[in-house]
């Protein structure tokens, strides 16, 4: 009898969190100057890093976050970890803080309905000293109507509340 009372309990809990994401939030100081990189690309999808950041420089500046000139342009490839490093060093002279990170998954899910999922760490540096200070993960996937761009924004959204 106690152990159907305990599964009884117990199931609708487990359902309920392993459908849930857990996301460590970023609090960003509205008087510093943050700087925006292009991300690391860890997914078949050329460019991710790029969009990623392209989208997260935009949502920064419609918070009204004070975001450095942006000092790179987009190629017809990858960045190279020395061209990354470059960047570093470029923006480090007029920002506060860096943020970039790695796009993990940035793609639409094979099958019928053709999902977007997105998965994205996210890392903030001190600028002077280029150590990190914060960090946080998410993923996400969205409904067949959604594009990988919306699913980027909410991510984007969520963790800089």
């Amino acid at each position: 009898m106690t152990r159907k009372i305990i599964l009884f309990y117990l199931v609708p809990f487990v359902l309920l969190f392993s459908c849930s994401t857990i996301i460590q939030h970023v609090n960003l100081e509205q008087d510093k100057i943050y700087a925006v990189v292009p991300f690391e690309n860890y997914t078949d999808t050329p460019m991710a890093g790029y969009t990623v950041a392209s989208i997260l420089e935009a949502s920064l500046r419609a918070k009204g976050i004070k975001v450095a000139r942006t000092v790179w342009t987009f190629k017809d490839r990858e960045p190279s970890k020395e061209e990354l490093e470059q960047l570093f060093k470029e923006v480090s002279h007029n920002a506060d803080y860096i943020i970039t990170g790695t796009v993990n998954e940035f793609r639409y899910k094979t099958g019928i309905d053709g999902e977007p999922a997105v998965s994205l760490s996210v890392f903030i540096y001190d600028a002077k000293k280029g150590t990190i200070i914060k960090g946080s993960s998410a993923s996400a996937s969205g409904w067949s109507h959604e594009s990988l761009g919306t699913i980027t924004q909410k991510l984007i959204r969520d963790i800089f509340q």
